[in-house]
């Protein structure tokens, strides 16, 4: 007999279990959602979490699918349901999970490898940071969370700008893809004395390329809202040297100035999510890199976005030949190109 299920959360994790036919065997009943309860969500309901403890009366398990499980299980033992009955799929504690991870042995043991490889974990940073002068990571504004949930990616651009720095590599720094300022202020502090071009629309992505993207699975209208939520007043205050960035607002490579065009590169972020945005950076950029320049690309071997993936590709296929490339195991996959 099928267990039946209630999966709290409708975000992109439950979309992406889904896809790949985790729970499939099973009678998946309804969706919980706080905020989009009464909606329907792949044919069933969402419900209001209020309405758990008489769903649960025959339901076999409550799957939660949702980055706030502290504050869930919480809710769920003062609505008085069953800790037999919650079921986690985040692996915070192995002693805390144990009962979790049997369960989803039992009703989809193709998922546990997934929760296997996704535990939370401790990161060992590197050991010459206790005694680091010039380390920027973990210290006053970037030890703020955005900073240290990707410690791999930040650090080693600090170490990547260090050796640029060291072999007098020539030549600006940029970044196509500045969201809210997050990377260029990093950039920023550890260039001081560079020019900073910062290409972006600062309104979001260009529709067009939304549809296509979205045509092709590689996002969603959740996706495209979040990243118009930034301007260019926002990312300036961001900046420890604001002096020195040059802002290009508009879509690129209409946005390229005169002056960006005649720059050598010693150092560009490109972080633009979609394939042909990527490929325009790749074109734009990759000539103009200085020998031993590096182009940082975001989202590599994300799970998601296999735009970026595909842009390397072509640009290959005009180049004629590979490009020098490092993958970081950051956490969306960082592609180093070295020059």
């Amino acid at each position: 007999m099928k267990e039946s299920i209630i999966i709290w959360g409708i975000g992109d994790r439950t979309k992406m279990y889904l896809d790949n036919q985790f729970f499939a065997d099973c009678n998946i009943k309804g969706y919980v959602d706080s905020v989009k309860a009464g909606t329907v969500f792949l044919g069933k309901k969402v419900c209001n979490p209020s309405e758990l403890p008489e769903l649960m009366t025959d339901t076999d398990y409550l799957i939660i699918c949702n980055r706030f499980f502290s504050e869930i299980y919480d809710s769920c033992l003062k609505m008085g349901l069953k800790r037999e009955q919650v079921i986690f799929t985040d692996w915070i504690d192995e002693q805390f999970v144990k009962y979790d991870m049997d369960v989803i042995q039992s009703i989809e043991p193709k998922l546990v490898r997934e929760l296997e490889l996704n535990r939370y974990k401790l990161i060992e940073m590197n050991e010459k940071d206790p005694i680091d002068d010039i380390r920027q990571i973990g210290r006053g504004t970037y030890a703020a969370p955005t900073y240290m949930s990707d410690y791999f990616r930040y650090r080693s651009f600090e170490y990547m700008a260090e050796i640029i720095e060291e072999d007098r590599i020539d030549g600006a720094v940029a970044e196509l893809g500045v969201f809210r300022g997050d990377f260029s202020a990093l950039v920023n502090q550890k260039f001081p004395d560079r020019k900073l071009y910062l290409f972006d629309t600062f309104e979001g992505f260009d529709q067009e390329e939304i549809d296509k993207e979205s045509k092709l699975g590689r996002c969603d209208d959740k996706f495209a809202q979040y990243h118009t939520n930034t301007s260019v007043e926002r990312m300036l205050d961001n900046l420890p040297f604001p002096n020195q960035s040059i802002v290009c607002k508009g879509l690129f490579p209409e946005s390229v100035t005169e002056a960006a065009e005649k720059e050598a590169y010693a150092f560009v972020s490109i972080d633009v999510d979609f394939e042909n945005s990527i490929l325009e950076g790749l074109k734009f950029f990759y000539p103009r890199l200085s020998e031993g320049g590096v182009i940082f690309l975001h989202d590599y071997n994300s799970a998601f976005l296999g735009g970026v993936k595909a842009a390397v590709r072509r640009y290959e296929e005009l180049l004629g030949r590979k490009l020098k490339k490092v993958p970081f195991a950051d956490r969306a996959g960082t592609l180093v190109i070295i020059k």
